[in-house]
């Protein structure tokens, strides 16, 4: 048990280090690059990214939990193969959506530029998925580290050439696609040396079914969670200006600073969960309390951490970017609810009540867009981003007390995350 563990531990340690590394690097640009084009033009890259992303949101369909639960029912070449198409075809969907959307959109044509290349990028960055997804599940996410590394540092060293050559806006939407066509053959290239297989063979269609059946769910709640996450931006550039997206851009990259620890833990410690569910059912409540209120407590340290730090890093912006850190100051608070809540989609996904996931998620998006749209007009960007803050405070805590005694259970395990004892309480 004890090597399993430090192999999860471990696991975490290379995805944190990915994060960080990413991070790092991306600030380090974000400021060159956000000075260079300003708050305009960044504004118009980073409205369209996000425009993208709600057109995205079909690949959902395709879950990673869910077929990570295939795992030890199929042949894994047959789930990855599976897998990476669904997810290829649910991409494809989304590019004919957005530019069915491109037709009637009344936009410039820089814009348009831009939304076509991150298109293209959207439907590369997929075609890794099965790969990836196979790596997290045996806890070799070592692996995706390097690719993702790798190919996050030329992508930096692409768009600090295009500065100094004084390139246009839409250089950095190529920058990002370039970056995820090295990223895919890295991955690829460990793949095919790993497994001696590759991601292209006869589709099962039973799994897929399958995969798409459990998913959907699943789907309509990372769908409706990417919305509120993304209409934000997306209003105040219908609302306000694009170079007020710019400013709340900077507010959200900040925000990924606190938010570093979730996706590792998430994927690292769900093959575990998955196996103590099905053994003993009492240790793994214990498991997941202790786990929630470690990270609830890493949150709150690293928030009280980050209000000190970087208003050093806000000097090296120009002065047309300060009032991102008042809206930063706001849009932290919900990640409290994201870190107090991190294995709670992976529990409703184990004890098969996606809906609550879904239901939940509804509720949220339609009272974000409302939040949204009031908040907007009376306090700007501020209002955007406590629409976010109570959005998030409703879908990831409250909500649960909706749906019976799976819902009532898990709020309450959440809560108690909250009392820093029972990072000590031990299986």
């Amino acid at each position: 048990m004890n090597g399993e563990l430090k192999k999860i531990a471990k696991n975490i340690g290379w995805m944190t280090f990915d994060k960080v590394f990413y991070l790092i690097l991306n600030l380090l640009v974000t400021v060159r690059v956000a000075n260079y084009y300003g708050s305009a033009d960044y504004g118009l890259y980073q409205y369209a990214l996000n425009v993208v992303a709600i057109f995205e949101i079909l690949v959902t369909l395709t879950d990673g939990r869910v077929v990570k639960k295939r795992y030890s029912q199929y042949l894994p070449e047959e789930v990855v193969i599976s897998a990476t198409f669904s997810r290829f075809l649910f991409s494809g969907i989304s590019c004919m959506a957005g530019g069915i959307y491109l037709i009637f959109a009344r936009q410039g044509r820089e814009y348009k530029e831009i939304f076509l290349v991150l298109l293209m990028n959207a439907v590369i960055l997929n075609c890794k998925f099965g790969m990836e997804n196979r790596f997290e599940y045996l806890l070799q996410s070592k692996k995706v580290v390097i690719a993702s590394d790798i190919s996050a540092a030329v992508g930096c060293l692409f768009q600090l050439g295009a500065v100094a050559v004084h390139l246009p806006v839409i250089a950095i939407a190529f920058i990002a696609t370039i970056t995820a066509i090295i990223q895919f053959f890295i991955i690829f290239v460990q793949y095919r040396s790993a497994f001696h297989s590759g991601i292209i063979g006869r589709v099962d269609k039973g799994l897929l079914k399958e995969i798409i059946a459990e998913s959907f769910p699943l789907a309509v709640a990372a769908s409706c969670a990417t919305i509120y996450q993304r209409c934000d931006t997306v209003m105040l550039g219908s609302m306000l200006s694009v170079a007020d997206v710019g400013v709340y851009a900077i507010a959200v990259k900040l925000i990924g600073i606190v938010q570093i620890a979730i996706m590792p833990v998430q994927n690292s410690v769900y093959p575990k969960l998955i196996t103590l569910f099905k053994i003993n059912k009492e240790e793994y409540e214990k498991l997941y309390i202790r786990i929630s209120s470690m990270l609830t407590w890493l949150y709150i340290a690293g928030v009280m951490v980050s209000f000190f730090v970087l208003p050093v890093a806000f000097k090296y912006l120009k002065p047309e970017y300060g009032a991102a850190f008042g809206v930063y100051k706001i849009y932290v608070l919900g990640s409290f609810f994201m870190y107090n809540a991190v294995l709670r989609a992976g529990h409703f996904t184990l004890i098969n009540r996606g809906n609550i996931l879904m239901f939940s998620q509804i509720i949220s998006v339609i009272l974000n867009i409302i939040l949204n749209y009031f908040g907007i007009k009376i306090m700007g960007m501020y209002g955007a981003a406590m629409a976010t803050v109570i959005t998030q405070g409703v879908s990831l805590l409250l909500c649960n007390l909706l749906f019976g005694k799976d819902g009532r259970e898990v709020f309450l395990w959440q809560i108690k995350a909250i009392n820093p004892r029972y990072i000590f309480i031990r299986r």
